[in-house]
């Protein structure tokens, strides 16, 4: 089971937490691989809060721990801006809105060492 959600990759994290906690540090890494997901699309894709999705976009694809939100609508997903968001977006433009396919996977999050330049 998939679900085709637009994904918002929006700024309402705070970018000085990034600053704070260090780009690699434990829990800035577990924030970047966050997916927001309403209830009823949490619930279509059979996930609970904290179970593992891939998010896969025409540029990329990567997997995200699932946190549910009641301020996402159906049919919206939302991811902070950081090196996991950014591997689904093309370089040649920066949307604020991307149509992804979002379905249950296993496994880790994708980890921010694996997308950062060694």
């Amino acid at each position: 089971m998939s679900l085709e959600l637009d994904l918002i990759i929006e700024g309402f994290h705070d970018f000085e937490k990034a600053k704070r906690l260090g780009s690699l540090s434990e829990e800035y890494s577990k924030e970047a691989s966050t997916l927001y997901l309403s209830k009823e699309d949490a619930s279509a894709l059979g996930v609970s809060e904290g179970d593992v999705v891939e998010v896969s976009s025409k540029a990329g694809s990567l997997k995200a721990r699932v946190k549910v939100s009641n301020e996402v609508k159906k049919g919206l997903a939302f991811m902070p801006p950081s090196p996991c968001s950014m591997a689904l977006i093309s370089s040649s433009e920066y949307p604020l809105i991307i149509k992804v396919k979002v379905s249950k996977s296993t496994g880790e999050p994708t980890s921010l060492a694996t997308l950062l330049p060694s």
